[in-house]
């Protein structure tokens, strides 16, 4: 298939003429509420094969009913067990039995603010709403700025290409891009999705007025020297222990701002503990998190407090998100660390083994100051990947996912199906990135929130061939484990807060790997026309009985796969319409709301499968 050619979302057809970046943000913007609603919402049903012919549509059709009696219609191409491609525009079929079509933000104002749909607190509607329209302005900035965008092949981008190859955002989130207190100012700088690019905010401060931690030997005073030495550009003494009670430490700019205003930030530094040097020294990129930050000159990325909501959630760091990444670098650095290594030589988990903040009024650690240190493996920027799946499995309108696209032109380049292709795709992804971490969590009770913008594919010709993990803050491990890691390390989950039973544990590990990642990826091939769903299906699930009955450890998530009815979910609508901050849950405490789908992998007629 030729990659130059345009292709329309409905059946991947060559149409002449591209999308505009209007039509681009309208069906990303479209899509992405429309999956997490219908996930989450049962009201709605499918028109009946006379209803389409009465109204002359040609694909499946959505009908959303409103509290007045009029509906809503929308046409659906293509769907999956995880996903559903829709074909805009919406049209409001009203109780007199005329049907007209309907602008975009007139549909999605109708259904935030219908209470059959969305309840009757008004306040939240509108807040909702708001983050709505955020996001969908964002995601029009973005798609302005990628209009004649030439990028490379999926193959092809470079660890930070990668990053900022996700335009969109979540494909299952009504707000995906939603960022309250972020001006368009701001955002140029600051996103990925716009390319953003800036020097850190550079400040020496006095350890008496810091909380530190490290997870191995180095403190981490030494690493934020080492990442000021790596940086040739940045002023001498912040390079050099001029005076060695001062230590050399980077801030995100927004970050930066609020802490300068902070009353205690301004008496230390007419004190002199706190010596402020600005924004210099060379850029650093912006990762898809928005508050992860990257150079490839650098010895470490660094992940930041930033006191501003992204999605559903206050992005500061809570102190037990912070204990949790040292205390996985402590972990992995020793015996399991090698462990882990020999048996899963295709698996590197990317550790956050210090942080550094301010010291609050009662000598703890203020959160919004918090600077995690994560290591740095892409030091070239010529050499290409991991591609983050997030970014792979994109729906673009008018073309395949980059995924999809890398598949049909390397079926070409070799002569190959690209439907046979995809699934020889499938497998390796499989074996290099779902299976490992589902054998370490039977093995040692650990698990990994790798979801699509937590888990980084290298390729090789093409294949999945060695996953990166980060966001070690996201980690748990099981109780029915516990003494198994405690003879690693004694104190493994204090005040860490991510210690969980297996019934909660199981299902965050369900949602993040399987539902998030592994469902969105299946649906991604199915949609872009390289792969049979119920094929898949049937693959996945001979291989999940298979590492069941070979496991000498824990079966016990395999056969929840295979057996259960439902999986869980998040509800990203629920969650976002409940205004909550999720954040400020733990692993058995979740503020986020979470329901549950049917299971694809658990299919009736294939019980003796399974049996």
């Amino acid at each position: 298939m030729n990659k130059t050619l345009v292709y329309t979302q409905a059946s991947n057809r060559p149409v002449s003429v591209p999308p505009t970046p209007s039509q681009r943000a309208e069906h990303a913007t479209a899509s992405a509420f429309l999956n997490a609603l219908l996930r989450e919402w049962s009201g709605w049903s499918f028109l009946s094969h006379a209803q389409k012919e009465l109204l002359c549509f040609g694909e499946d059709t959505v009908c959303l009913p409103l509290q007045n009696n009029d509906r809503l219609l929308l046409q659906v191409p293509h769907h999956t067990a995880a996903r559903y491609e829709i074909q805009l525009p919406f049209y409001l079929w009203n109780s007199e039995g005329r049907c007209k079509p309907v602008s975009l933000m007139s549909a999605l104002t109708t259904l935030i603010t219908d209470s059959t749909i969305s309840g009757e607190h008004s306040e939240k509607q509108f807040t909702l709403l708001s983050r709505v329209l955020d996001s969908h302005q964002a995601q029009m900035r973005a798609y302005e700025l990628d209009a004649n965008n030439t990028s490379h092949p999926a193959e092809n981008w470079s660890f930070q290409e990668a990053e900022q190859a996700l335009i969109s955002g979540h494909p299952t989130h009504p707000n995906p891009r939603s960022r309250d207190e972020l001006t368009k100012d701001d955002a140029l700088l600051l996103s990925p999705e716009l390319k953003g690019q800036f020097p850190l905010f550079w400040v020496l401060a006095d350890r008496s007025i810091l909380v530190s931690g490290s997870g191995v030997q180095r403190t981490a005073f030494d690493m934020c020297l080492e990442l000021a030495k790596s940086d040739e550009t940045l002023p001498e003494t912040l390079r050099t222990k001029v005076d060695k009670g001062y230590v050399p430490i980077a801030w995100h700019p927004w970050q930066a701002e609020r802490l300068l205003a902070r009353p205690q930030v301004i008496q230390w530094i007419q004190q002199g503990f706190l010596k402020p040097y600005g924004p210099v020294g060379k850029a650093f990129t912006a990762t898809a998190s928005m508050r992860g930050v990257h150079a490839f000159e650098a010895p470490y990325m660094l992940k930041f407090s930033l006191s501003m909501r992204l999605t559903n959630s206050k992005r500061v760091l809570a102190r037990k998100e912070v204990e949790r990444g040292v205390q996985m670098a402590e972990l992995l650095s020793g015996a399991l660390g090698d462990k882990l290594a020999n048996d899963f030589p295709h698996l590197t988990i990317l550790t956050e083994p210090g942080y550094v903040a301010l010291q609050d009024e009662d000598g703890g650690a203020l959160e919004d100051s918090f600077v995690v240190l994560r290591d740095n493996p892409f030091h070239e920027p010529t050499q290409t990947g991991p591609a983050m799946l997030a970014s792979l499995c994109e729906p673009h309108l008018g073309a395949p996912s980059p995924l999809s696209d890398l598949i049909y032109r390397q079926a070409a380049q070799k002569t190959l199906s690209p439907q046979g292709l995809a699934e020889h795709w499938l497998d390796a992804f499989m074996e290099v990135a779902i299976l490992p971490l589902l054998d370490i969590r039977a093995r040692h009770g650990l698990l990994f929130g790798s979801h699509q913008q937590n888990m980084m594919i290298a390729l090789k010709d093409g294949m999945p061939a060695h996953l990166y993990v980060r966001d070690c803050q996201g980690t748990g491990h099981l109780t029915t484990h516990h003494d198994v890691l405690s003879a690693y390390l004694p104190d493994i989950g204090k005040n860490a807060e991510n210690v969980v039973p297996p019934e909660i544990g199981d299902e965050l590990l369900c949602y993040y790997v399987i539902v998030n990642n592994l469902l969105h990826t299946v649906s991604t091939l199915v949609i872009d026309g390289l792969m049979d769903e119920a094929r898949a299906y049937d693959t996945l699930r001979r291989k999940f009985k298979a590492a069941a009955q070979s496991t000498t450890s824990d079966p016990a998530f395999y056969d929840y796969l295979l057996t259960s009815p439902t999986l869980v979910s998040k509800g990203n609508y629920r969650t976002s319409l409940s205004n909550v901050n999720e954040a400020s849950g733990d692993g058995a405490g979740q503020l986020a709301a979470f329901f549950k789908i049917a299971n694809p992998f658990n299919n009736k007629r294939n019980s003796d499968d399974i049996a």
